[in-house]
């Protein structure tokens, strides 16, 4: 319970810098909760005086009362409604824009870590929980609480005695209302992540539709999902159990209540000690009650709901974001680096990925990384973006340490293009100039021809305002790469990691790219992963990796004449792709 209250206190939180509205809702509410016992209090002179005495004025005043009474009250509620959503609706955009941001902002190992698709669900189904718990529910439960204390107020007033018998069975309505929540809070938190698995097989499922097509899994995905589907029903309907038991055993409990009252009523007013307006209006008091108690039982599931899509969403910005220091203005990077003793282990791994790993990469030189898959090669590639930090040693660009540096300035010194191309669904010339949207026209058209890419531009229907749609999907391989390759030209870093940067490219492709990556080297720092011998040995320095470890090191020349690792390399084919330039 204590756990509930603290976490629907930070929720509200969200709400302070719009408190001066809330204010005024608040206001709003109380107006609407001291008119509620208006009418119950007008039907007391409606009875006795009206119907019984038959005056005259009475006869007139109390429907206009009624009337006045109601129309302050409409008003009222009005202008809670609306302020409250006001508020509601500001503070969950600023509660999505923050998870947003912070999703951006966490460690790559983070999201490896979270379950495929969790991160989205997120967006798309906790946040609109944690929605309707600030809007509609935060309304009832203020509103009519208020509205409660008023007619409980009232009820003492008129007759304290019978008001008593009504506090009897507040103890057993809360003990039920207590359990329920802790119910459907542990359901909801279940629904939630039985829907972000969902969400992470539909989004494993499209992105693989190649893939079930060609090995006919159709069946065996269904079921999968079936299986996903199935447990999601089991779990939602179990918070619909334990939600739908909640009402009618509150409902019930009040019921009783409410006969015990009605016939001790009849008691006194046999006895005239109640007048028939008195036992009238405190009757009616009561059974208007009911209809915020209802709301009050109700908005409990609501609020759970809520309140276990609040616990996710607080737990991921517990989380902290990416290391960082101050940025400071700094000069371009020459572009040296140094790994000493670096040992990195993937979360979740015992094997390390790289161990003890030492290199020296003077600044203006190509590195060419060669190794069997697994050995480490794109693992140097992404500590060198600090994508990850490593575990022991340290990684120093131009005699610092890399993760003591402002974490923005080093990623501006790198340009990358990786195996894996990601493009937006937007323009080719957007793409090419992302994360620099101000860029001269003429730039983005000299990165692309650099880059062998007009070649394919100028016939798109639309040249470089052709939209690439979702992840590029209307360009192929080699094109997509080829922009990718126009970023890199166009970014103009001191530092180029090339990670498969022409694995996508058929041969002429490749010579044409080759080129522009020739001209894109010059007096930069090249760090080059790949397979394929006309892109190794062009590199100043060729490293031979294995296990994490640094096996062979040299010239192409040099390695090949040796008969070590890299000639059995090239005389294998393993871990070397040899295309039609290798030497019989």
């Amino acid at each position: 319970m204590k756990e509930g209250i603290a976490l629907y206190r930070r929720l509200l939180g969200s709400i302070v810098p719009y408190r001066k509205v809330v204010v005024i809702s608040i206001l709003a509410m109380v107006v609407t909760a001291s008119l509620e016992p208006v009418l119950p209090a007008l039907l007391k002179p409606l009875v006795d005086e009206s119907l019984i005495q038959k005056n005259q004025t009475a006869q007139w005043r109390v429907p206009l009362l009624i009337m006045v009474a109601f129309i302050a009250k409409g008003i009222a509620d009005y202008v809670a409604s609306v302020s409250s959503q006001w508020v509601a609706q500001r503070a969950i955009t600023d509660l999505r824009q923050r998870v947003f941001q912070h999703q951006l902002h966490l460690p790559l190992s983070a999201h490896q870590m979270e379950v495929q698709g969790r991160m989205l669900s997120r967006i798309l189904y906790d946040i609109p929980q944690v929605g309707t718990a600030l809007s509609n529910a935060w309304i009832i439960v203020v509103r009519d609480t208020l509205v409660i204390i008023g007619l409980s107020g009232y009820l003492v007033w008129t007759a304290w005695e019978l008001t008593l018998l009504l506090l009897f069975v507040a103890p057993v309505m809360a003990f039920i209302i207590r359990k329920a929540s802790q119910k459907l809070r542990g359901g909801n938190r279940a629904v939630q992540a039985t829907t972000g698995q969902m969400t992470g097989a539909v989004e494993e499922t499209l992105n693989g539709i190649r893939e079930i097509k060609l090995f006919g899994t159709h069946a065996h995905e269904d079921q999968r999902f079936g299986a996903i589907a199935e447990r999601l029903r089991k779990e939602v309907m179990r918070t619909v159990r334990v939600s739908a038991a909640n009402v009618p055993i509150v409902q019930m409990v009040a019921a009783t209540a409410v006969a015990l009252v009605i016939w001790f009523a009849s008691a006194l007013s046999a006895e005239d000690r109640l007048t028939p307006g008195t036992f009238v209006a405190f009757v009616a008091a009561m059974a208007m009650l009911f209809e915020p108690i209802r709301r009050l039982t109700n908005v409990n599931n609501v609020i759970q709901k809520g309140l276990a899509g609040a616990m996710s969403i607080f737990e991921l910005l517990d989380n902290p974001s990416e290391p960082d220091t101050a940025m400071a203005d700094k000069p371009r990077a020459r572009g040296q680096l140094r790994f000493e003793q670096v040992t990195f282990r993937y979360p979740g791994q015992t094997d390390a990925a790289l161990d003890a790993f030492t290199l020296d990469i003077p600044a203006g030189r190509t590195v060419a990384l060669v190794g069997a898959s697994g050995s480490g090669k794109t693992t140097v590639v992404q500590l060198i973006a600090r994508f990850f930090a490593p575990a022991e040693g340290r990684i120093l660009l131009d005699g610092e340490p890399i993760g003591e540096l402002p974490l923005g300035w080093v990623r501006s010194q790198i340009g990358w293009v990786g195996q894996q191309v990601v493009l937006f669904d937007d323009s080719v010339a957007a793409n090419i100039a992302y994360g620099r949207p101000d860029v001269p026209r003429a730039a983005i058209e000299a990165a692309a021809r650099h880059a062998h890419a007009m070649e394919f531009i100028d016939k798109l229907p639309e040249g470089l305002d052709t939209r690439v749609g979702p992840n590029g999907n209307q360009l192929s391989g080699g094109q997509r790469q080829r922009i990718a390759i126009a970023r890199a030209f166009l970014k103009d870093a001191p530092i180029l990691l090339l990670d498969e940067a022409t694995s996508a490219l058929d041969n002429a492709s490749e010579r044409a790219v080759k080129d522009a990556l020739e001209e894109l080297r010059q007096n930069r720092t090249v760090l080059v992963v790949a397979h394929r011998l006309t892109t190794i040995r062009d590199a100043d320095h060729i490293v031979v990796m294995a296990h994490g470890r640094i096996v062979e090191q040299g010239s192409h020349a040099e390695l090949a004449d040796a008969g070590g690792a890299y000639a059995a390399l090239l005389a294998s084919g393993e871990g070397v792709l040899i295309d039609d330039e290798r030497p019989a």
